[in-house]
């Protein structure tokens, strides 16, 4: 009965709902029943909070793939467990298992959420990276479209390498573009490789579009 997840999400709901001034479009892009690979750029913390806040206007539950550093922090980690989220393994024997996870949610026909990238974006002004072969690799193997989609304004909130900033009111823009077919051969590095160039250069035209929604203010730490 996704208990956990229900649980998380009655306290988590709330807050974000009335805390930010959200701009959403593209939400009727994810599908109401059926799998989907929703694939999101990464520039700040608050990232996966603001993606399942939209995944949950979709009237879906997302399943995330995210770092086993998280999954071993008391304070998020059962959160993460019981709502069964995906646990990377970054750099392990055992990395590939989280791929196997993510074919199996997806041939259950689940939302599987995924930040292509891998990181947040290492680019100072927030534009996106190379991705990762694991979107690519999971969409071939399934053979299902990638839904690209673009956050914008969570930077100002929590950016990696900013002052943290909550006060209520600020504005987080996202939008969910068109999904994108995906062919080529599943096992093919150069597959991969074609697949995620294109669907981050979707993300990037969806991350511009964004950018004069939401002005950029962030503040270095060391900022007066």
């Amino acid at each position: 009965m996704e208990l956990t997840y229900r649980f998380a999400k009655s306290l988590l709901k709330p807050w974000l709902r009335t805390w930010f001034n959200w701009s959403i479009e593209g939400v009727e892009n994810i599908p109401r029943e059926g799998p989907a690979i929703l694939a999101f750029n990464h520039i700040a913390y608050l990232d996966p909070l603001a993606a399942a806040f939209v995944v949950d206007k979709a009237k879906r539950i997302p399943r995330f793939l995210g770092k086993a550093e998280l999954f071993d922090d008391w304070k998020i980690g059962w959160v993460l467990k019981g709502a069964k989220q995906i646990r990377v393994d970054r750099g392990t024997k055992g990395a590939p298992m989280a791929l196997d996870h993510a074919f199996a949610a997806v041939k259950k026909g689940e939302v599987v959420v995924i930040f292509p990238e891998g990181t947040i974006t290492h680019h100072p002004d927030l534009s996106p990276m190379e991705a990762k072969s694991g979107t690519a690799r999971i969409a071939l193997a399934t053979n299902t479209p990638i839904i690209p989609a673009a956050i914008w304004g969570t930077a100002n909130v929590w950016g990696k390498g900013y002052r943290k900033n909550w006060k209520p009111g600020q504005d987080i823009a996202v939008r969910v573009g068109d999904p994108i077919e995906v062919s080529g051969d599943p096992n093919s590095p150069e597959a991969w490789t074609a697949v995620g160039d294109k669907v981050m250069d979707e993300i990037s035209v969806l991350v511009a579009s964004l950018r004069s929604v939401v002005p950029d203010r962030r503040r270095k730490k060391d900022a007066a």
